[in-house]
């Protein structure tokens, strides 16, 4: 497996050693995760304004329900704070699209093992720059160790003592 990142930013850890054993969701690398953090609070922070301004919308629309019935408001008036208070329902909607996102690419800057296996060698160093997706050659190789599987080529003369065995299903054995 070739690993990659999905985020940009300043490598500021290498958890591994080259030629290690790394195990399925190990730690590899950490990429700084400061500016997914400020990106997250930013999402919140919209957020509990964008809250803030459909809880007064909601309540100026029941006081037009009531003006409605005293004949004191149009209806034109109470359709057009109906419309508002859908419209900052939906703000909020893509306001928790945003927060979760920003906590999706907040995790990303965790860069984990995959799989089980002997990660190569070292490819980035700590301080180095990470783009998302680098046409490059990734970040780390892990190589699969269990199963494993190799294929290899036998000369000819010798298939008439190996065929009778594989057709019998029987194991064979490798030196």
């Amino acid at each position: 497996v070739t690993v990659k990142s999905r985020v940009d930013g300043e490598l500021i850890q290498v958890a591994y050693k080259e030629g290690q054993i790394v195990h399925k969701d190990d730690l590899l690398i950490q990429i700084d995760p400061r500016p997914y953090e400020v990106q997250l609070a930013q999402a919140e922070g919209q957020l509990a304004k964008d809250e803030a301004m459909l809880k007064n919308a909601r309540v100026d629309f029941e006081r037009y329900k009531l003006l409605l019935t005293q004949d004191s408001v149009s209806q034109q008036q109470l359709d057009t704070q109906v419309a508002t208070v859908r419209q900052l329902e939906g703000v909020i909607k893509s306001d928790q699209a945003q927060i979760d996102t920003a906590k999706l690419q907040l995790t990303y800057s965790r860069i984990t093992a995959p799989i089980t296996g002997r990660i190569g060698l070292r490819l980035i160093d700590q301080g180095n720059m990470i783009r998302a997706n680098d046409p490059n050659n990734g970040l780390a190789v892990i190589t699969q160790l269990q199963p494993i599987a190799i294929l290899f080529t036998i000369p000819e003369d010798q298939l008439q003592q190996v065929l009778p065995k594989m057709q019998a299903g029987q194991p064979l054995v490798v030196e």
